[in-house]
């Protein structure tokens, strides 16, 4: 047996892709990076709450990156499948390391406003939209492909695991009382100390390259070419519209929980880090098993199964009758929110072509810049409605959206794979099909940037299009 091999088989099962030196790094610089990133983004609406007592106004700061990324993760996407990831996850790292250092202290000074804190998380989108696809398609570089829905699985249980600690340090300070949110930011930046070396020691590696009859098109050529990759491949289309609605209903819960730690319970704003913490111990909890079933024929039912749950659970926790019954709820909200999203993910990426991971990825991107826009629309709601009910109005859309993704489920199983994707070459020779067509789209350039929007608009109104 070779040393790979014999390593291989160490890792085995569910964290086969960790016997590779080069995920291994890459993973720990993913964790730490996204729990600096989701620490603070889980203060801006705590500190947004506090400066303003406000749903609508407290969510509208974290509108900021939702812009930012909605408008250039494609761009982030085009760019990391021509050029050299290394350098893009480089820059994606120690800019907004700088921005977190910055917004810390402007919080523990007191000159924090509404305005700078949405200016922060704006600049802190552009970043992420910059490192996100990058950081995902280097995956597919860095990895043998048979690994890459491991892989993948793995990579979003990093993220998972950061929910966990992000919320332990805001737990931390809550218990310890009378310390500003923003010592917890510049605690994270520190982070960036053992993330940026990480990065470093990794290789530089070369974009796979498009097939030989494919013209070198403009960096918003290749926007629309991958926008029509989507768009040909049924299957892939049906998980991106399904990805947008469950990204942003499962999200919403971050955005309104501060509001209710005050109007529901009477308890201080930062204590939504306490029930925050048993969410992320559930994601990650959930990603074990999970992360060993995605190469399986398990994954599409269990995707139907997860988000299903994910609807139900937030009703649950939006009738949570005390504080301790919402504590122990958030656990399987968690594991609800985070295997729906592990699933969805892993199968986008499975279901693309290498080349095109950078630019899928960054579709991907745009449900998390989505559900920051979408978080003032929540806001809002819960400034009519009240924060438990706006909830319960979020888990009614989930359960449409898996309804919807179930019936196009049925209606795309038995459609051929495409060749040359990880999904196909673990599937038998007679499931696979050749590889798609894109027909060049005759768009301009600004119909090019409003495509995704014209078609996340339309998809309610045009559910059996899928």
């Amino acid at each position: 047996m070779s040393q790979a091999s014999g390593r291989s088989s160490r890792w085995g099962g569910a964290f086969e892709s960790f016997a590779h030196r080069n995920y291994r790094y890459l993973w720990g610089g993913s964790l730490l990076s996204t729990t600096a990133f989701m620490t603070t983004f889980l203060l801006v609406p705590i500190v947004g709450y506090e400066i303003t007592g406000s749903y609508a106004l407290s969510t509208l700061a974290q509108m900021g990156s939702g812009i930012s990324m909605f408008f250039l993760g494609p761009l982030g996407g085009v760019i990391a499948d021509r050029y050299p990831k290394k350098p893009l996850v480089l820059a994606g790292q120690i800019f907004p390391a700088l921005l977190i250092v910055g917004t810390g202290i402007l919080i523990v000074t007191g000159q924090i406003t509404i305005g700078m804190l949405f200016a922060a998380t704006l600049l802190m989108g552009f970043g992420f939209a910059l490192m996100g696809p990058a950081r995902q398609a280097w995956l597919g570089e860095l990895i043998p492909r048979r690994l890459l829905a491991n892989g993948v699985a793995l990579q979003q249980m990093s993220q998972n695991m950061a929910r966990v600690l992000g919320p332990m340090l805001g737990a931390i300070i809550v218990f310890v009382g009378d310390i500003p949110s923003g010592w917890l930011y510049l605690s994270v930046a520190g982070f960036f100390l053992i993330v940026v070396p990480l990065t470093t020691m990794l290789p530089w590696t070369r974009p796979p390259r498009a097939a030989s009859d494919q013209p070198r098109r403009s960096a918003f050529g290749d926007l629309i070419h991958g926008f029509g990759y989507l768009r040909s491949n049924r299957r892939l289309r049906l998980l991106w519209l399904y990805w947008m609605v469950i990204v942003v209903c499962g999200f919403s819960i971050n955005a309104l929980t501060p509001g209710i730690m005050d109007r529901e319970f009477g308890r201080d704003p930062q204590e939504a880090f306490i029930v925050f913490l048993p969410f992320g111990v559930a994601s990650v909890l959930i990603s074990l098993p999970l992360a060993g079933l995605m190469n399986g024929r398990f994954a599409w039912p269990l995707l139907l199964i997860f988000g299903l749950a994910s609807a139900v659970t937030l009703w649950a926790f939006a009738l949570a009758p005390s504080f301790t019954t919402l504590i122990l709820l958030a656990l399987p909200v968690g594991a609800a929110t985070s295997g729906v999203m592990l699933i969805n993910m892993s199968l986008m990426m499975t279901n693309s072509r290498a080349e095109y991971f950078g630019r899928v990825m960054s579709f991907i991107m745009l449900g998390y810049g989505m559900q920051s826009v979408m978080a003032p629309v929540w806001g809002g709601l819960a400034e009519w409605l009240g924060g438990p009910e706006a909830l319960m109005s979020v888990g009614v859309v989930a359960l449409i959206a898996t309804a919807l993704m179930a019936v196009g489920w049925l209606r795309t199983r038995d459609l051929p794979l495409e060749v040359g994707t990880a999904a196909a070459d673990a599937a038998p020779e007679q499931s696979r099909a050749p590889s798609p067509r894109v027909r060049r789209q005759p768009l301009p350039a600004f119909a090019a940037q409003v495509a995704p929007v014209a078609l996340m608009g339309g998809q309610k109104s045009r559910p059996t299009s899928l």
